[in-house]
């Protein structure tokens, strides 16, 4: 874990001091082009050491979720493999993994229509991963958040304590969250948050004050947004990023997800520059304009 950081500090010392010598940070994604393929990848989600990217794909004709590792954080992405343990045979995404004291076990948080029903919904499942070789175990779902409806795209708090995820109501897609006050057990009823209709897929920076988020732009298309917790505990009006979101992908940008030291965004998009469809991109904070 003090590899990841420091080698995440570094990265982003570079970004500030190319931003200190143009006057102004110069936005430049990097498409992971190991993992992507012609086909969709989506729901990025790096672990907390930062070993291993988590993510979907539907090459195989149904969303899987797939890993990436790599031995060292400054390694390039390798070419991602099917966690077989967890996938079936409709979709499975939105992968979430965290670790309440960063040793194992790891939890894997994630969404399913494991009851391989036809046009069954999503629901949030989790599992538990006990060492570094062991494989994940059965999945079980989170029953205190799941409904009828579809349910995805799950964010847990580092310290375990808060379940953001996406449900789809009458009004679009919005954001709820569940708690449980020790950190560990079962996660009480989930609560909306107080986000405008179809803003959803949160994650946040380690200190809970910062929200990355993804909204609706013009012509039915897909961006990124910031939002700031204010003082009463509330969320302000996402902001779009500008500087990030690309005018020209005929989709938009999509699946924010932060690592755990809030250093690196990573998301999904089909802007060019990729492989075909939804591809991976990262990019540092550090070179996003900080909001006003």
């Amino acid at each position: 874990m003090k590899r990841f950081v420091a080698a995440s500090f570094l990265f982003g010392c570079f970004a500030l001091a190319a931003a200190s010598d143009n006057g102004a940070a110069e936005v430049e994604p990097k498409n992971l082009d190991r993992l992507n393929t012609k086909a969709d990848e989506d729901d990025p989600h790096l672990s907390p050491d930062g070993l291993r990217l988590f993510y979907a794909a539907n090459a195989a004709g149904n969303w899987d979720i797939m890993v990436s590792t790599r031995r060292a954080v400054q390694d390039p992405w390798p070419r991602g493999a099917a966690v077989s343990e967890l996938n079936t045979k409709v979709d499975d995404r939105s992968p979430c993994l965290i670790s309440t004291n960063g040793k194992y076990p790891y939890y894997l948080f994630f969404a399913t229509q494991k009851d391989e029903m036809k046009d069954a919904n999503f629901d949030i499942y989790v599992s538990v991963q006990q060492s570094p070789k062991a494989g994940f175990t059965a999945p079980t779902p989170v029953n205190s958040v799941c409904t009828p409806a579809d349910e995805l795209h799950p964010w847990v708090t580092a310290n375990g304590r808060e379940l953001y995820f996406s449900r789809k109501t009458k009004e679009g897609w919005r954001v709820y969250v569940a708690s449980r006050p020790s950190g560990t057990g079962v996660f009480g009823e989930p609560r909306l948050v107080g986000l405008p209709d179809h803003f959803h897929h949160v994650t946040l920076t380690p200190d809970g004050k910062t929200m990355y988020v993804q909204g609706p732009l013009e012509r039915g298309r897909w961006g990124l947004f910031r939002a700031a917790r204010t003082a009463m505990g509330a969320w302000g009006s996402p902001e779009p990023l500008d500087d990030l979101n690309d005018a020209e992908a005929p989709s938009g940008d999509r699946s924010p997800s932060l690592s755990r030291d809030g250093t690196m965004l990573y998301f999904s998009s089909d802007r060019a520059g990729g492989k075909g469809a939804f591809d991976l991109w990262v990019v540092p904070t550090a070179q996003l304009r900080k909001a006003k």
